[in-house]
């Protein structure tokens, strides 16, 4: 009985697999006018939602007073009541 290394039989799967050839997918057969409607059809979906990216918006956003408030505490600034007083003059 012969002892195979680790590395001796990973190199010769991996030779396999390079030897070999990957099979082609497989298409539907649709003609050219359905591929045509349902580019189109997916096209009007994606046009009518809301697709972007609000993660850029949400994190610039102050958040609900409490948060406003709890952070400003934290790092030692006024609160948010005094920070609101401060910049509202009486006239």
């Amino acid at each position: 009985m012969t002892a195979e290394s680790y590395a001796k039989s990973l190199e010769e799967v991996l030779k396999s697999a390079r030897e070999s050839k990957p099979e082609a997918p497989l298409k539907p057969d649709f003609s050219e006018r359905e591929e045509l409607l349902r580019a189109v059809a997916l096209i009007a979906v994606l046009s009518m939602e809301k697709v972007t990216d609000e993660r850029g918006e949400m994190g610039r956003k102050l958040g609900a007073a409490w948060s406003q408030d709890h952070r400003r505490t934290r790092m030692g600034a006024n609160n948010v009541l005094e920070h609101r007083r401060k910049r509202s003059t009486w006239r």
